[in-house]
């Protein structure tokens, strides 16, 4: 359920997808995924086309690509685990059988859509080429995250992921509550120990 008060949070987010990039259809994507489909624990701090501080704590993610918000060399745009969180913060529980085997895992974190708003991914940007710390790297479609509640994790079961535990950012895909996620499909896109997005 999602609580009374964050209904005008949802709502706007709501508003903002109409005009995120990469809703364009695409094989096998399902229809946008309704509130229900997660929990708005915190509405955020950070806006879309507000300026977004450099970090003061440890990098632990580093965008950059197709976005119009940069707060580091060379056009890029970085978050500590503190300025990340303010983004807003979503949860819902369901199965880890990509990473840890386990049926019932709750997830919190920042969606995915909702990241990519703030951080101003440009119209025509499709897709996300993400690179993990031991420089395995993935593409994901926008698509994806418009269309489903993915999280980019930052917490399990209420506990931080350190790097042993796939942290400290991981990218989760709601299986076990969204029906059809084809696991030859979304299992080499659920990427853990997230360094680093290219949106293009």
């Amino acid at each position: 359920m999602v609580p009374r008060s964050a209904f005008p949070a949802v709502l706007a987010s709501s508003l903002l997808l109409l005009t995120l990039p990469g809703c364009g259809a695409e094989p096998r994507a399902r229809a946008a995924a309704p509130a229900a489909d997660h929990t708005v624990v915190t509405a955020g701090t950070l806006r879309p086309g507000q300026a977004i501080p450099a970090p003061t704590g440890t990098v632990v993610l580093t965008l950059r690509g197709a976005i119009t918000r940069h707060n580091g060399p060379d056009g890029t745009l970085r978050f500590d685990m503190r300025t990340l969180e303010r983004i807003g913060l979503a949860e819902w529980t369901g199965s880890d059988a990509v990473a840890t085997g386990r049926t019932r895992v709750r997830f919190r974190g920042v969606l995915l859509r909702r990241l990519l708003q703030v951080a101003g991914a440009r119209p025509g940007a499709r897709t996300l080429r993400a690179a993990a710390l031991n420089d395995y790297k993935v593409t994901i479609p926008i698509a994806d995250a418009t269309r489903l509640p993915v999280l980019l994790a930052t917490t399990a079961d209420g506990r931080r992921m350190s790097v042993a535990r796939y942290g400290p950012t991981r990218v989760v895909y709601p299986f076990g509550k969204v029906p059809g996620l084809q696991p030859t499909v979304y299992d080499p896109r659920s990427i853990w120990q997230v360094a680093s997005i290219e949106v293009r």
